[in-house]
């Protein structure tokens, strides 16, 4: 493992096994995430986006998912061997997540004060009276007054409930900070204060950062490398001046060719024809080819490795232009 990273995933492949047959969700992806950095996972829905954070964090279904290859580390440790016990150590402590859906993630029986300190005492063996303390800042960090502690998840609208996950999720400090598109449910202003304390945490604590996300302006914002991920493969892999300035692969053009752009007068947005695969079909070559106008048949015939076009700037394609797209 390199001296600086504090994450690294190397060909990773996670199936779910279905009634209707095998979805390949995942299908070898290797990533890797220094100290203090943030990393953009970005792609259409069914992507493979949140299975690969799941993963890291040993919360996959199971059944039917199922991790049938690749290793996950961690600070140098392989997660995937250690026992579900050390792994509760690890959860919400060095490694937090935001979940997408705060409807699921938060317990309705219990009060929002109560879930969020139930952590921090565990976590960082303090008094209940001490945990709930820092439960109430927590709660007035992400824009909650501390009056609402005793509310219970009912009482919270849905902008609410998503900032008291993502108190839940900063309450111990972590590490590590898997965020499954945290700013969805929330309104542009309460948007922006909950990228600053994620960059705030990650300036002040050296907290490295996961960012999965649809918004390109959320990427070029928070995010120090980005990864476009596609059909559980990684399309393009590079810094976010890579991405956004040099982008190679006709997926990553094509995403960025489909935002609107506000110095034109476009009547009709550019799409993507066709839809992702089925992913339990998918193609034997590379998963893009059947929508992407430079396919041949070299690109359906085996998985298309990765190659480094600049320095820490990977492109899986045949067929990579000499020049790339400036957005």
């Amino acid at each position: 493992m390199a001296k600086d990273n504090i994450l690294e995933i190397e060909n990773l492949y996670v199936e779910y096994d279905t009634d209707d047959g095998v979805v390949k969700a995942v299908n070898g992806v290797s990533l890797s995430l220094e100290r203090g950095e943030t990393l953009g996972l970005v792609g259409e829905t069914g992507a493979g986006k949140t299975t690969i954070a799941r993963s890291i964090l040993r919360i996959l279904p199971v059944p039917p998912a199922k991790v049938t290859q690749g290793t996950i580390r961690f600070e140098g440790q392989d997660l995937g061997k250690i026992s579900e016990a050390e792994m509760r150590k690890l959860r919400g402590h060095k490694i937090a997540m935001i979940f997408q859906d705060p409807m699921s993630a938060l317990n309705p029986v219990y009060t929002v004060g109560s879930q969020i300190a139930e952590g921090i005492e565990l976590h960082q063996k303090v008094s209940k009276a001490e945990a709930a303390k820092r439960a109430g800042e927590m709660l007035e960090m992400v824009g909650i007054p501390r009056e609402r502690y005793t509310d219970y998840p009912n009482q919270f609208s849905g902008g609410m409930k998503q900032r008291a996950v993502i108190a839940i999720a900063l309450a111990c400090n972590p590490d590590l900070l898997l965020a499954d598109e945290p700013t969805t449910a929330l309104d542009v202003t309460i948007q922006a204060q909950v990228l600053e304390l994620m960059e705030q945490l990650r300036d002040k604590l050296g907290t490295s950062l996961i960012m999965i996300t649809h918004d390109f302006g959320i990427v070029a914002r928070i995010c120090d490398r980005v990864a476009v991920v596609y059909a559980g493969q990684v399309m393009e892999y590079g810094s976010k001046k890579d991405i956004f300035k040099d982008c190679r692969h006709p997926y990553t053009m094509g995403l960025f060719n489909s935002l609107p752009k506000l110095d034109k007068n476009e009547k009709r947005l550019k799409t993507i024809p066709g839809l992702m695969p089925n992913p339990m079909d998918l193609p034997k070559g590379c998963p893009f080819a059947p929508r992407c106008q430079n396919a041949t048949e070299e690109c359906m015939k085996g998985r298309i490795e990765p190659k480094e076009v600049t320095p820490g700037h990977f492109v899986s394609c045949l067929y990579i232009p000499e020049r790339g797209m400036s957005v």
